[in-house]
């Protein structure tokens, strides 16, 4: 144990966090993202409890993440914009939604229609915190650290997938859906805190601004003539489409319809996806720099899909823990490889505007959602989910045959 703690301690010292600035941008990220993990776990189950309706799960999730249609406007203002402000405005309108959501539950008053509103406001603060948060790290560390500061940022997020889903499902037989959104709110306003201290720093700004709708055409040109961001960005749309709902959709219709595991159970589903993705996070910061990129992405893109049918298929609980903490290995690894490949591969002064197109491919992640609740409202979860992953598969070795050159990206 005492050498597992050393190796993990030179790792971390190693690591991007000895840059001050970037700690603070870290720590942000685990209280923002456990906050909005937990939040999403507690919004599915309370649209489960207040329809009974696969197809309505669908609906909200969707709502929670349609203002990604805003995400390349949003990357542009990340690129004109103090990037550190703009976070600070997506955490404030963040807890003021957690204390709404709080004062409707415990009222009585929450109705579907609130939530679906509630969940397109929260839906733009994603929007807008993402692309930011993503272009901000090269401001925040040496260009030999980008790989391990997005690999950082990564361990960050899944760490947050583990302990998000499990306060959210947790808490929720414990203390009640009031006693989730008391904890979220708090969350956010320590997350306001540490934005607050993050000063001092030396933002890379264009200093000639082209109209917004001119810088938006051009971070479109941008990355269709660069195909070492055009194809991870292609990718993460096919995987946002037909991979990612298994989370946000899936997990609970599972848990309740075919595993019997209520809303503890949902939990612990999705902080085995988190683990998994920890692990392998962990991994990738221990790694200085990877030549492997687009072999990894092609293994990633593959395997995820692949250990997700497999869940499809499995009636026991135990069996499926193991299925979605292996799905969780494979998709930290298709998330770092995307966003190190296009990062890498950025110029400086378009990264707030891809990043912005890489936020925005999440769009297809709403619309996977819909059409998943439908799918498993009409089919039932565990077809549905058979043919989602199987479609992925397929589209991901099309892309595979049609671009042989992506095992060499790097």
């Amino acid at each position: 144990m005492i050498k597992i703690i050393g190796s993990l301690r030179q790792i971390f010292q190693r690591s991007a966090l000895r840059h001050p600035s970037f700690r603070r941008l870290w720590v942000t990220t685990l209280l923002s993202s456990t906050a909005r993990w937990a939040d999403l776990v507690v919004v599915g189950w309370l649209t489960l409890e207040l329809t009974d309706s696969a197809l309505m799960v669908g609906v909200v999730t969707s709502c929670k993440m349609a203002g990604y249609l805003l995400a390349p406007m949003m990357g542009v203002a990340a690129d004109r914009l103090d990037r550190r402000k703009l976070l600070i405005l997506a955490s404030v309108i963040s807890g003021l939604i957690s204390f709404t959501m709080l004062v409707l539950v415990t009222t009585g008053w929450l109705t579907v229609g609130y939530l679906i509103a509630l969940s397109l406001v929260s839906s733009l603060t994603w929007a807008l915190d993402n692309p930011t948060r993503q272009a901000f790290i090269p401001d925040l560390v040496e260009p030999d650290d980008l790989t391990n500061a997005i690999a950082m940022n990564s361990v960050a997020t899944e760490l947050t997938v583990i302990v998000g889903p499990a306060l959210g499902g947790l808490l929720i037989p414990i203390l009640g859906i009031s006693g989730a959104y008391w904890l979220i709110a708090i969350i956010y306003c320590l997350d306001l805190l540490v934005l607050l201290r993050l000063k001092g720093v030396k933002q890379a700004v264009a200093k000639i601004h082209e109209p917004p709708l001119k810088s938006l055409l051009s971070g479109f040109n941008y990355a269709w003539r660069n195909h070492a961001v055009l194809v991870p960005l292609l990718i993460a749309l096919m995987l946002n489409l037909f991979v990612a709902p298994y989370r946000y959709s899936f997990l609970p219709l599972f848990a309740r319809y075919v595993l019997d595991a209520g809303p503890a159970g949902y939990g612990f589903l999705t902080s085995m996806a988190g683990c998994g993705a920890l692990i392998t996070g962990l991994w990738l910061v221990s790694k200085k720099k990877s030549s492997h990129r687009g072999r990894l992405l092609v293994m990633g893109g593959l395997l995820w899909p692949f250990s997700l049918f497999l869940f499809s298929l499995s009636t026991s609980y135990y069996l499926s823990l193991f299925l979605i903490f292996f799905a969780g290995i494979v998709q930290a690894i298709c998330w770092t490889m995307i966003a190190t490949l296009i990062l890498s591969n950025t110029e400086q002064s378009m990264r707030g505007r891809v990043m912005g197109l890489r936020t925005g491919v999440v769009l297809s992640l709403p619309f996977g959602n819909l059409l998943a609740g439908a799918a498993a409202q009409s089919w039932g979860p565990s077809l549905a989910l058979a043919a989602y992953t199987v479609c992925a598969m397929l589209i991901m070795g099309l892309i595979f045959i049609l671009v042989p050159k992506l095992r060499q990206f790097a």
